[in-house]
């Protein structure tokens, strides 16, 4: 039976229940449960904000844990910073090899199984630490040990002592040496004056380095990693722009190898870099292979295949010319600019036999004396490569014999190795080769120590390395500490030189190689393999030394110029395809293909080139190799002779297909030809800009206080006092022209540029010349009316000044003229010799002219090698009712400088307005 509720007894519940006070019937039981977190937890839209907070702060700290950590560890139990793996992608320093799968990436780093990349901690764990128990701070005594046992280099061993050493070389460079103290000891030096400070953190080992602009240097508590075979260490120069290493300005992702090879780029691993309106710079000084990474931030990673150590030199600056004039007290300074050397040089590489080359050399000389082509060298019929069989000496010296008779100098090419033919020594044909000095085979045998061998067998014997050259099978004289006898022997051939080039001296071997180096050593990338390809093989070493060759490679085109400079008894200047550290030799671009891309680079590598102290440089117009094709690329080579008439040094190199002005006709030829004659019209000024700074210069450097032209590329300054705006498109009729600070006019016509520094002006180009300004305040001294050489036209051409007035600036009273204050200035100078310059100013009346010296014989005597009559003025920034055309006055004068000799006060007035 289901029970009920009686109604009655419902009622009277439901009055009781009315007639309880419900607030204090629980009054006490709130107070007892209820507490600030029961508050927290009971209130739902605080729990929302909780747990979305949550969510957004640990939710992404887990998930990168469990995507992108190799591992979850613990702090290291050595104490030390464990490092993090939470870097930016842009910051991120490669850890090994860094593209390697995650079980090929070393514990102590850090994996990105997203894009599959090892990457070190910031700061890395392969780092190199100052025991404190033994040294409270660093000096250059203390002994770095490694934090890592093993490297992430095929888990090679960490070199277990290592130093470094700061040498304090001058106030405003000092060097960075790394090396292992078990196998030597270096001592810095230490100066009390200096523009820069250094430190030394401890007891992770950090180096920075500050200036009066601020730091310049650090390590970055990034990596330094020592090991056999390979070193690494990780630092930046400044959060602003970089340039060097071939790129203007050098950007993320570039990557070199500093191992001299074919396509190599040829300036000294020199790195400028701004910051806070200054300038200093990096030199690397590694001998062995090493890889330059520069990745994002402005880091930069050097890894070297080296046993000794990294060197790096510091250059405080404040400006790029002060940076190049410190790298070049370490390299020297080239003193052997003749005036020759600015004329064009010709070379031929034909694939004729020699008696056919022979010929054409013989027809080519008779056209160009026929068409008057400007050039003042030419390299000979063929290269020269030594012969150990005493073949082709007569057809040399035959070539030799036509070039001077035509009036030219004569500079050959010679590849330095030695044509290698294995014949029976009991044979008669070793004894068809005998000369008064015996056989020239034995050159070999007699002489070699100074021969590349082929890696030490298990005996320790080893054979002469043979390797390929084009068709030709040769072997590889090793140039250091060679004698002057075997030199002579090398060099049999009786012809007298003006000069020569050393071509392929890196050294260059085109045999086929097996993929083996990666087998021995324990880093070897696909850039290395690149450039390892024409070179000897790694492994092959000096006679009776087994002390791979690899590691003193970089130095081979350096030790052949020094044995080639030590053989003759006339020093003639000389240039190199590869040098290493060294100003006293002119450079020798090779290998350069033919378009487009490669003029543009040509003027980059020109223009850094020089910056980095290799004033004599010298360009292949056109290209050298086999790839010009008339057919699509004439235009291109137009171009290239433009270029051309700006470079320091200009090479006209012909291989399979000709590229001389002669190989082409109608209005292509006569560009061509006007191009090489408005350089021979510009070489009195080039010559004197060249005795005291480069030619071709990037805008950074000319104008570094500039942030509007600190990254152009597309002009260049030429000198102080032009720049030119190449047009590098077929049929370009328009170039932009950044204004540098100044007054600027168009340096052909005299039309002064309105605008302001930094503005960007749109102007008219032609195909017949580069855009080419001049300087307000400066004076042009042109030798218009060229000869067919350089030498010729220095004696024989009559000058033409053109003067480009500064009438905005503020002018103190010229030294040469009256004690007026004028409006308008311009100066300028000529350089004679190194007894006596030319001097120049102008206001905007007068021109006063002043010799510097009194070596008059030179200009005046009867053996004179420079003319003295000045035929022409031209006047820029005078008011338009002084001009007699419609942007400049041009006056036709007869000044005959030798006037100077007996000239009242020793000077040479001329009035123009």
């Amino acid at each position: 039976m289901i029970p009920y509720v009686n109604k009655d007894d419902e009622a009277n519940n439901e009055k009781d229940i009315e007639e309880v006070d419900i607030n204090n019937l629980y009054k006490d039981e709130k107070k007892t449960h209820y507490d600030w977190y029961d508050k927290i937890l009971l209130n739902r839209p605080l729990k929302v904000v909780v747990v979305t907070l949550l969510l957004a702060i640990v939710a992404p700290v887990l998930i990168y844990q469990l995507l992108f950590f190799s591992s979850i560890e613990h702090a290291p139990n050595d104490g030390f910073s464990p490092g993090s793996c939470v870097v930016s992608r842009a910051s991120r320093l490669p850890c090994g090899l860094g593209n390697v799968t995650q079980d090929k990436c070393h514990s102590l780093c850090c994996y990105d199984l997203n894009s599959h990349v090892c990457f070190h901690r910031y700061p890395s764990r392969f780092s190199y630490i100052i025991d404190h128990n033994i040294w409270k701070e660093w000096s250059e005594e203390v002994i770095l040990r490694p934090r890592v046992r093993n490297v992430p280099f095929s888990s090679q061993n960490s070199i277990p002592k290592l130093r470094l050493s700061i040498d304090e070389v001058s106030p405003s460079h000092l060097t960075l040496l790394f090396y292992n103290a078990e196998k030597m000891s270096y001592e810095g030096n230490r100066i009390e004056h200096k523009n820069y400070t250094h430190h030394v953190d401890s007891p992770e080992m950090t180096v920075t380095v500050e200036g009066s602009q601020g730091l310049i240097f650090s390590t970055l508590r990034g990596p330094l990693i020592a090991s056999n075979d390979i070193w690494e260490i990780a630092f930046k120069l400044t959060n602003e722009t970089m340039y060097g290493l071939g790129e203007l300005p050098l950007t993320a992702g570039t990557v070199k190898v500093l191992y001299r090879h074919k396509g190599d780029f040829s300036t000294i691993p020199l790195i400028f870099a701004k910051v806070n309106d200054s300038y200093h710079g990096l030199l690397i000084d590694s001998v062995a292979p090493t890889e330059v990474f520069v990745l994002g931030d402005n880091q930069i990673v050097l890894r070297s295949i080296t046993n000794e150590g990294l060197k790096l030199h510091v250059f405080i600056g404040p400006k790029p010319s002060d940076v190049m004039s410190d790298a070049m007290m370490i390299m020297g300074t080239n003193e052997q600019l003749e005036y020759w050397m600015l004329g064009a040089h010709i070379c031929s590489e034909s694939p004729k036999t020699a008696e056919d080359a022979l010929t054409d050399l013989k027809e080519f000389m008779s056209s160009a004396a026929s068409a008057s082509l400007p050039f003042d060298s030419h390299c000979g019929s063929a290269p020269i490569v030594f012969n150990s069989n005493c073949e082709d000496d007569q057809l040399i010296e035959e070539a030799a014999a036509v070039i001077k008779a035509a009036g030219k100098r004569y500079v050959p090419q010679v590849s330095p190795y030695i044509r290698y033919h294995e014949v029976n020594e009991t044979s008669d044909e070793i004894e068809m080769q005998r000369t008064d000095n015996g056989t020239c085979i034995d050159i070999i045998s007699e002489h070699k120590q100074y021969i590349l061998h082929s890696a030490f067998q298990a005996n320790y014997t080893s054979d002469v390395y043979v390797g390929l050259v084009g068709e030709d099978t040769v072997v590889y004289p090793m140039f250091e500490n060679a004698s002057v006898e075997f030199m002579k022997r090398l060099w049999a051939y009786e012809v007298e030189l003006d000069g020569i080039i050393l071509e392929n001296n890196w050294p260059l071997d085109e045999s086929l190689k097996n993929n083996e180096t990666a087998l021995y050593l324990p880093y070897f990338s696909k850039n290395l393999e690149q450039v390892f390809e024409n070179t000897p093989k790694w492994n092959a070493v000096y006679y009776n030394d087994t002390t791979k060759y690899f590691y003193k490679h970089n130095k081979y085109g350096t030790h052949a110029v020094s044995a080639f400079k030590n053989m003759f008894v006339t020093e003639v200047p000389m240039w190199s395809t590869s040098s290493w550290m060294d100003d006293n030799v002119n450079i020798n671009r090779q290998n350069i293909h033919a378009s487009w891309t490669n003029l543009r680079k040509e003027l980059v590598e020109a223009a850094l080139g020089g910056i980095s102290g290799h004033w004599l440089w010298s360009s292949p117009v056109c290209g050298d190799t086999d790839t010009f094709d008339p057919e699509t690329q004439t235009s291109l080579c137009v171009k290239w002779y433009m270029a051309a008439t700006y470079m320091p040094l200009i090479k006209i190199h012909s291989s399979s297909v000709p590229t001389h002005p002669l190989a082409f006709t109608g209005t292509n030829k006569n560009l061509m030809l006007g191009a090489l004659k408005k350089r021979l019209s510009l070489l009195p000024y080039f010559f004197t800009t060249m005795q005291s700074g480069p030619l071709l210069r990037p805008m950074f450097y000319q104008f570094p206080s500039s942030e509007h032209l600190k990254d152009l590329n597309t002009q260049y300054s030429v000198g102080d006092d032009l720049v030119i705006v190449p047009n590098l498109l077929p049929s370009q009729t328009h170039v932009h022209f950044w204004i540098p600070p100044g007054v600027w006019y168009e340096l052909w016509g005299g039309l002064q540029i309105n605008g302001k520094e930094g503005d960007v002006v749109s102007m008219t180009t032609t195909e017949a010349d580069f855009l080419t300004l001049i300087r307000g305040g400066a004076v042009l001294i042109m030798q218009k009316e060229v000869m067919t050489s350089a030498e010729e036209t220095r004696l024989r051409a009559e000058f033409s000044l053109t003067i480009a007035l500064d009438c905005e600036s503020n002018h103190t009273t010229a030294e040469t003229s009256t004690s007026v204050d004028s409006n308008c200035l311009a100066t300028g100078s000529l350089y004679i010799t190194r007894e006596m310059s030319l001097v120049f100013q102008t206001n905007e009346r007068h021109l006063y002219i002043k010799a510097i010296g009194e070596d008059f014989e030179v200009m005046c005597g009867e053996n004179a090698k420079v003319a003295h009559v000045i035929k022409d003025i031209s006047v820029y920034g005078l008011d338009d009712e002084y001009n007699n055309y419609d942007n400049h006055r041009q006056a036709s004068v007869n000044i005959d400088l030798c006037d100077l000799k007996d000239a009242t006060n020793d000077k040479i007035l001329y009035t123009y307005v």
